[in-house]
């Protein structure tokens, strides 16, 4: 476990979060939950920064959580790094933009339902697998996502957990915005910038105002789905289904 395994930069007012793993598919470890938290709560209070940037590389944004050192180290109670975390980016108060390259999977997909912006390349591809792994969604997802897509789309993505393409989620209104695989990072970083620019107290409140009661509901839906997802992690279905993983 390296500390690049999340880079961070400050770059025109924007800090710039990376995920760097590549050779795990930037999939996301508990330490590497402990790294993004910290990076948002720097963001938060230093006022050099007036948004956040999340992206991954040119061939994936990231594969999720990293289910071997999540069988590790799994989430006992509150304070698991992976539910402060969520917690955190849940009620950022800043502006998040997200530039998605190739995969997005698991939180790969839910993080973008707390960004403000999202660009993806035209190649990029979404999956929540949750079911499949004999879990539940996480990161507020089933209260969000239904809202943001509607039911009939987000039942297809949730239930039966199959991957989509860039072109079915800027139809559904999941991103903003589709480019060439090679513009992804450049469009993400200039809707970044621009954000940095303008008056960041107006920012804020125009956020805090568009979310409206939704921060309290978001933080009970995150807690609701966390002791769900804690008891399916010690069911037969889990285990089967991640040792069927692991086989592959």
């Amino acid at each position: 476990m390296s500390m690049s395994d999340v880079l961070t930069l400050l770059d025109n007012g924007v800090m710039v979060i990376r995920f760097n793993r590549p050779d795990k598919k930037n999939a996301i470890t508990e330490a590497m939950y402990d790294m993004l938290r910290e990076s948002l709560e720097q963001a938060e209070t230093d006022a050099e920064i007036k948004a956040v940037l999340f992206t991954g590389d040119a061939a994936c944004f990231t594969a999720g959580n990293d289910l071997r050192d999540f069988m590790a180290h799994p989430m006992k109670d509150r304070n698991a790094p992976v539910l402060r975390f969520l917690r955190t980016a849940a009620v950022f108060p800043k502006p998040m933009v997200a530039a998605v390259n190739g995969s997005a999977i698991g939180i790969g997909t839910t993080l973008l339902l707390h960004c403000d912006l999202v660009v993806a390349g035209e190649q990029a591809v979404f999956q929540m697998p949750f079911v499949n792994l004999g879990l539940v969604p996480e990161f507020a997802s089933s209260l969000l996502l239904p809202r943001q897509v509607g039911h009939v789309k987000a039942a297809e993505w949730l239930l039966l957990g199959n991957r989509f393409s860039a072109q079915e989620a800027l139809a559904a209104g999941l991103i903003n915005k589709v480019v060439a695989d090679t513009d992804t990072l450049e469009a993400g970083r200039s809707w970044a910038q621009e954000l940095a620019k303008r008056p960041p107290e107006a920012m804020q409140a125009a956020k805090r105002l568009m979310k409206g009661e939704g921060y309290a509901e978001v933080l009970k839906s995150i807690d609701a789905e966390a002791e769900i997802f804690q008891e399916r992690l010690r069911s037969k279905e889990f285990a089967t289904a991640v040792a069927s993983f692991f086989q592959r």
